[in-house]
């Protein structure tokens, strides 16, 4: 006769199987809550802490970068300027505040070293600083306008009018940048027109430029005068995002000229995204006043709409 079992020994008694689902439908919802992204009020509870915490001035960046446009909204313009939020990149500045959510960080802040840190509700507050900040001494996009600077077509050859009341037109969602209502008008229509605006790029990221479409023939030269040089220029070169990931473009080259010299030519292919150049200055390094000349043009002009930024540090 084999032993026998005790009646209900290996049955799971309802009571302990009760407290391991309870255990596991807990710990599903702790998992669930600790990736639950803050809501609008806990975006709101940051405004009296940033205003503490923010200096004059100070870049703010926040990770993950997809809840940008919430915390916009909630902290305002005032901390999210457009220059900031369409950034080339972060290497002019020497500190920024990070806002970060869900643990995450900021990858172009890696470079960064954190002198402070404050916990808000579900954010961390990180005071990062720049080991080596950039000195920008002169800023292509900024400067541009009759004051300082003027441009041609040169097949034919033809100067681009300034307009300070242009008509604003915006492309809306898949169409082109905004055309801003003061710019330089070239002849072949509105799309011709050398201003700047902000591009969303190949990963869907604001980036203020200076948009300037090659014409059909010849180049668009957009000339800057009385310039401060750096030892070097520096800048990238985008398009927008549909128009990238289509891959179906001509590349794009872009020339600059010093003086009347050449120092360095660049040449964007789409799919590359928002990429950089950088053209030692040599013996132009350190110039008090210069000419400096940006020549663009493309083997196949169309739909080539080519925004760049640049300056010299």
């Amino acid at each position: 006769m084999g032993l026998r079992v005790a009646s209900g020994a290996l049955r799971p008694k309802p009571l302990l199987g009760a407290f391991v689902a309870l255990g596991i439908a807990e710990l599903a919802g702790f998992f669930v809550s600790s990736r639950r992204g803050p809501d609008f009020a806990d975006w709101a509870a940051l405004v009296g802490p940033m205003a503490e915490e923010r200096k004059q001035g100070e870049l703010v960046v926040v990770a993950p970068s997809w809840a940008e446009p919430l915390a916009r909204q909630a902290l305002g313009d005032e901390v999210f300027p457009l220059r900031d939020v369409a950034r080339p990149d972060v290497s002019r500045y020497r500190a920024a505040l990070e806002i970060s959510a869900l643990g995450e960080s900021a990858p172009e802040l890696l470079g960064f070293r954190e002198t402070g840190r404050r916990e808000v509700g579900p954010f961390v507050i990180r005071r990062l600083e720049n080991p080596s900040p950039a000195e920008v001494v002169f800023d292509f996009v900024d400067a541009l306008g009759p004051t300082q600077a003027d441009v041609r077509v040169t097949s034919p050859e033809a100067a681009c009018m300034w307009n300070p009341n242009a008509r604003v037109l915006a492309g809306g969602l898949g169409g082109h940048p905004t055309f801003p209502a003061a710019r330089f008008e070239c002849p072949g229509g509105t799309f011709f027109s050398i201003g700047p605006t902000v591009i969303a790029d190949q990963d869907f990221r604001p980036r203020r430029c200076l948009f300037s479409h090659p014409p059909a023939r010849g180049e668009v030269v957009t000339r800057f005068s009385g310039v401060p040089l750096g030892t070097v220029i520096r800048g990238h070169g985008g398009m927008y995002w549909i128009i990238e990931r289509e891959r179906k473009g001509a590349p794009v080259a872009l020339a600059v000229r010093v003086d009347g010299e050449e120092i360095g030519r660049w040449e964007h292919r789409d799919g590359e995204g928002w990429a950089a150049f950088e053209m030692p200055l040599g013996a132009h390094a350190g110039k008090k006043s210069a000419t400096v000349e940006f020549f663009v043009s493309s083997k196949n002009h169309a739909h080539r709409h080519f925004c760049f930024e640049a300056d010299t540090r």
